[in-house]
């Protein structure tokens, strides 16, 4: 009798043990998937909005600003300017339900919760803005394309001061909102992003650089597009 109850209770020890240790391998087998999948999103996310601004050109109403990247508001109301550039054809992800998406003015939107793009296409009717810029009849006919849910946060990087010289030393400044221009009433464009995603405590950081002019394939003088 005593040796089928010590029995019973070493069978019983057993398979509590192998269940636990069954649990922990399933548990470590599916974390490193997790951690993968977001990974993935977050070099996918980077590396689509680097091919994307890699597209941009400059729109008509920009020539005389010659900057392929802008800090513009897509609609009166709001009240701090975007990273803002022109798409003359632009990828799947920018669906439009008259077909395919052209002529596109985009604007990156960064939320708490979320990285979008904000554009409209100059086939739709448009207004000129108090700014001078073209903008929807209604704030309702911006188009909201979702990058990330996982964004949370996003600075802006500079390269010495406005107004330095060639000889000036120049360091990086890295802030968490634009850099007021010394030269103008609006806002200094940044050479690079940095993005900040966020999943489980965990957080993934990436640099996005901004394409402030075409180069010839030289890359001595600016290339018409």
């Amino acid at each position: 009798m005593e040796v089928l109850l010590a029995l019973s209770i070493g069978g019983l020890v057993l398979v509590t043990a192998t269940s636990l240790l069954v649990t922990i391998s399933q548990a470590w087998a599916k974390r490193p998937a997790t951690r993968d999948f977001f990974d993935a999103h977050v070099n996918g996310v980077a590396d689509f909005l680097s091919s994307v601004l890699d597209q941009a050109g400059i729109s008509t109403q920009a020539q005389k600003r010659g900057s392929l990247v802008e800090l513009k508001a897509p609609f009166d109301d709001f009240e701090d300017p975007l990273i803002s550039f022109y798409l003359p054809e632009a990828p799947i992800p920018f669906f439009s339900p008259h077909g395919k998406s052209v002529r596109v003015h985009a604007h990156l939107y960064p939320e708490d919760d979320g990285l979008s793009f904000l554009w409209f296409s100059e086939l739709q009717e448009l207004e000129m803005n108090g700014q001078g810029n073209l903008q929807p009849l209604e704030e309702e006919d911006l188009r909201k394309t979702m990058i990330s849910p996982f964004f949370r946060e996003i600075y802006y990087c500079y390269y010495g001061e406005e107004n330095a010289g060639p000889d000036d030393v120049k360091e990086w400044v890295i802030d968490d909102r634009l850099e007021e221009s010394a030269q103008s009433d609006g806002f200094r464009i940044p050479s690079f992003v940095i993005l900040v995603f966020r999943w489980e405590e965990q957080d993934l950081e990436k640099t996005i650089s901004l394409p402030l002019e075409r180069l010839a394939p030289s890359g001595i003088e600016p290339e018409p597009r």
